[in-house]
Parts: C-alpha cells; structure tokens; sequence
C-alpha cells in the first residue's frame, strides 16, 4: 500500500479496494520460456515471420521449438534464400517480399517480377509477400488493385503459389498517424484494394495479415471469409491482435469456431540481433495462452498502443480447431507437409 501523502491525518478515511481479479497473474519474464501444458499435441507452423541474419533467426527458431512450432514460413529478400536454405534446411518455408525498384515502369516491372515469381518458386518459396499499408499506398502510389500487378498474380497462380498481403493497420493509428485525409483513406476504405482483387483473381489463394488488420471489427472479417472463399487470415501481429480479441473473449471464440478453416496460426516476430530469447518466447507463450486456457493473465508484453494493462482472456478452443489453426490450414494453403 502506498504511504499517505505528506501531511495527511493519521484517521483519513480508507479509500475502497478495487475488485480483485483472483485468476490475474502477473509474470516474472523468465515463465515465458516455459510452455504452457498443451491441449493437443500436434507440431505447429508458424505462417507469419521474418527471417534475417543467421545468429538472430537461429534465436527466433530456438523459441518455436519450445513451443513446438516445426516449420516457420519467413519472409526474406530473393538473394537471401540460398543462404538461409543452407543453414536451416527444410525448416524454414519462404515467402519472398516483390522487387519495386522499377515501379515507374509496368513493362520492367511486370517483366523483373515475373522472373522473381518463378525463380523463387523454384527454390521451394511458397508465397510472395505485399505490403501495402497506409504509409506504403502514400509513398509509392502502388495498392494492391493496381493493374501493374495482374500479370505478376497470373504468374503466381501458374506457379500455384500464394499471397501474403498486409492491408490497414490498428484503428488507434488511423488516429495517431494517418489523420491527414490528404494523405490517407479511411481504414474502411482502404479494404477496397483487397476485395477488388479477391474479386478479379478468384483462383489466387490470399492470406491477410493480423487477423485481416481488423481484429477490432470480427463482423467485418466474418463478411470478407463469407465473400471470397480464395481469402485466409492469419493470426500474427501478437500484441495487437490480443489487445484486440481479449476485451470480447466470447465473440472472438465464436468466430475462431466458425472460421478455423480458414485462419493461420502466425505471430509476425523479426529475428533481430538486438532481441534475446524472451522476446521470441513471449510471443509464442501468449498465442498459446489465448488459443488453449480459460481465464486471464496479465500480458508479458508491453504495448505502446494499449490505453492500460492489456489482459490475455484464453479462448479454450477444441483441439480438433487447434489442430486446424496450428498447422493444418498452413499445410493446405502453402502446400507443404510436415
């Protein structure tokens, strides 16, 4: 208990307690290292990180492992994979971001991408990766609708890859950064760039990234899943996506429930060599705590973007949806076994 403010009287009334919370833990870093007991045990494919120098990979790697997480689908640069294959063999899956230097000419950057499409394809990449955020949209004129892209769409689904696309960002950014209407479209409007192309290439197998950048509107994501059959998400994005889906624990395990054919198990972590391994751990731990245990525990990991303490609610979910969510819908959509 606090000390009273200097001066106060001895017999100032006792302020009320607040309600407690008796399932609330708070905890010390190192429990993020240790795995929760499983509700099922199946290997897990992480479908959504970043993979960079070998030291800082091997680190997020280590991590997966302790959660039993088999295969990582990273997101690397095209000259990286040789390397990267070499060191890590089979365990990681590529997914190999789009080369815009020659943007401002459709016909080169049709053609160069093109190549990058079926070169990387056949190396064993699985996906191409689109990053098409407000600040991205702004600076490079490209959306992902944009018709310099249909022949590299036509390309990928000749080589029966897929699509990873990162469209909006979280809804307290639309106010904090992207408040100048000169700029920037509304978070609404935006979707549009997505479902155009959902629409045109039907065929094109496409995973949006945390959670379809619209964790805070399962309504919408139900529309967009219930629209376009060739649209996944995945689950990355760790923080936000908890902040998100904790507040409304039984509308996110009925959505969970009715779409576990169609989400991804990711936590979008960046091997980097300033991070230890509780970082990567940590990221693990609360996916695991928000998919398979009942009541909450304080989050491990700090938010800029919470207004307070961000709670993790578990979700209890069935193992036959855990099954689907950790690797089978992964298995399915990149076309790869375990």
């Amino acid at each position: 208990m606090a000390h009273p403010a200097a001066g106060a009287p001895k017999t100032a009334m006792k302020m009320p307690k607040p309600p407690e919370r008796p399932r609330e833990q708070l905890l010390p870093t190192d429990d993020v290292l240790h795995s929760l007991p499983r509700k099922i045990n199946v290997p897990l494919i992480d479908a959504h990180c970043h993979a960079s120098f070998i030291r800082p990979t091997s680190l997020m790697l280590k991590a997966g492992s302790l959660f039993g997480v088999a295969r990582w689908v990273a997101i690397v640069r095209a000259p990286h994979i040789d390397q990267l294959r070499r060191h890590f063999g089979d365990r990681l899956i590529f997914n190999v971001w789009l080369d815009y230097t020659h943007a401002e000419d459709p016909r080169r950057f049709a053609r160069e991408n093109i190549a990058l499409v079926k070169s990387v394809a056949g190396k064993g990449a699985r996906c191409i990766k689109f990053w098409y955020k407000p600040e991205f949209n702004h600076r490079s004129g490209f959306y992902f609708d944009d018709w310099r892209l249909d022949d590299v769409f036509r390309a990928i689904n000749d080589q029966d890859i897929s699509c990873l696309v990162h469209i909006a960002d979280p809804d307290v950014w639309y106010k904090r950064v992207y408040n100048d209407p000169e700029k920037f479209e509304p978070k609404w409007a935006t979707y549009r760039q997505l479902t155009n192309t959902l629409g045109r290439f039907p065929g094109l197998r496409i995973v949006v990234a945390h959670m379809g950048g619209d964790p805070e509107r399962l309504d919408h994501l139900d529309r967009l899943l219930s629209t376009y059959p060739n649209c996944y998400l995945d689950t990355s994005a760790t923080k936000w996506v908890v902040r998100e889906l904790s507040p409304k624990p039984a509308e996110a395990r009925e959505f969970f429930l009715k779409w576990s054919h169609r989400l991804l198990f990711g936590t979008d972590l960046v091997a980097r060599k300033t991070e230890g391994l509780d970082h990567y751990a940590s990221r693990y731990w609360v996916h695991q705590f928000l998919y398979e245990q009942t009541g909450e525990i304080v989050s491990p990991i700090p938010d800029s973007d919470a207004p307070g303490q961000v709670y993790v609610r578990g979700l209890d979910l069935p193992p036959n949806v855990l099954e689907r969510i950790y690797y089978k819908n992964s298995e399915k959509f990149f076309r790869v076994k375990l």
